[in-house]
């Protein structure tokens, strides 16, 4: 035992020390043990009394943590360092300024939330049915140049036909979407197809039969389009030419249309005033006569007559913010198109082509088409 006290002695020291000189030369080394680093809570036997106290683990600085990987990654690519790290800087600085433009952007107003109750509404899905007309109104959009390709017809016949269905249609007590989506299929198949003069009539009212089975609940039968055309074609007739138009259409029958957005526009509006939903249509029917007004987009049409429409019954704000932000158009925008709305109003007493004045003329329609003239100023065009 003194033997391999002695020799553990020689190891420990550079003297030859006794057998009571060992237990400070083993505290001495674990001192100098403890002096390399581990002091984190560990003590040796002779510190148990409390000459000494153990240091409390930190946690880790998450934000330290984060910059040493993201300068370690960096420091492992094949490129510079600083580079990558400036790099990685800016995609984050960017990054952050997208986010806070995102949500410094303020919502668009709830039209819905007050419609939840009624099934009809489907106040659930309303938002993402418009959001999908706005989408695919470029796609079912008619080149406004399409009578070019015609031989034996011009605009002033289409306008003609449009002027005898609004009055065929108020004769059957139709829909209102079912007269937009005749014109709209009218338009669509003679931009895709040539039609003779004595044919263009058939096209008119097969394209009301079309659009009674898709709106209706009760459609007008054959023989009442046959009846209403005095007879000059047959039932036969109807139907092939009812056959024709759908393959050529390739059976797109859902579609946007003018009085569709101007339903949802006439919801952000929320005008109190009756007459101005009834107004904006006048104007937006008077638009369907004219085949100038191919070349505007749908949803800009309804939106700058229920502008005109607001003026004319003198609402406090004629383009409020609801309607702007629904309708996606900046006052500039719609002012130079409710000006030429009024401008085909203004016309209507006097042209030859009366239907769409004479119905809401009547008492039905609050004989909105005798209102006085809005102005469509330019000074709130300018402003925005």
């Amino acid at each position: 035992m003194a033997t391999r006290g002695a020799s553990r002695a020689e190891e420990n020291g550079p003297n030859n020390l006794g057998s009571k000189d060992v237990k400070p030369v083993e505290a001495k080394a674990r001192r100098a043990l403890g002096d390399i680093g581990n002091v984190g809570g560990v003590t040796t036997r002779s510190q148990a009394k409390g000459t000494i106290k153990p240091t409390a683990l930190k946690p880790r600085d998450p934000t330290a943590t984060a910059a040493a990987a993201l300068r370690s990654k960096a420091a492992h690519k094949g490129g510079s360092s600083l580079s990558s790290l400036l790099q990685s800087r800016s995609e984050y600085a960017a990054t952050n300024k997208r986010q806070a433009a995102a949500v410094a952007l303020s919502p668009l107003p709830d039209i819905d939330s007050k419609d939840k109750a009624n099934p009809l509404a489907e106040a659930g899905y309303a938002h993402d049915i418009y959001c999908f007309y706005r989408r695919v109104e470029p796609r079912f959009a008619v080149p406004s140049d399409y009578m070019t390709s015609q031989a034996e017809i011009n605009e002033k016949m289409r306008s003609i036909l449009i002027d005898w269905l609004i009055e065929v249609h108020l004769k059957f007590k139709l829909m209102p979407e079912t007269l937009y989506l005749t014109c709209n299929l009218i338009d669509r198949y003679l931009s895709k197809r040539n039609v003779t003069r004595k044919r263009l009539q058939l096209i008119g009212v097969t394209a009301m039969l079309i659009a009674s089975k898709y709106e209706e609940i009760w459609a007008p039968e054959v023989r009442d389009f046959v009846y209403i055309s005095d007879k000059a074609y047959s039932r036969e007739d109807i139907l092939g030419c009812e056959k024709k138009m759908l393959q050529v259409l390739s059976y797109d029958l859902t579609v946007p249309t003018t009085f569709s957005f101007l339903a949802r526009f006439k919801k952000a509006a929320a005008c109190d005033d009756p007459r101005a939903g009834q107004y904006a249509e006048y104007l937006v029917e008077l638009a369907l006569v004219d085949y100038s007004m191919l070349k505007q987009p749908l949803s800009l049409i309804s939106a700058a007559a229920l502008h005109a429409a607001l003026l004319a019954v003198g609402a406090p704000d004629a383009y409020p913010r609801p309607l702007r932000r629904h309708a996606r158009y900046e006052l500039r925008e719609v002012a130079p198109l409710a000006r030429a709305l009024v401008a085909l109003a203004a016309k209507a007493p006097d042209g030859s082509l009366r239907a769409v004045f004479k119905k809401y003329s009547s008492t039905k329609f609050a004989e909105v088409a005798k209102l006085e003239l809005p102005v469509v100023g330019e000074a709130e065009e300018a402003a925005s």
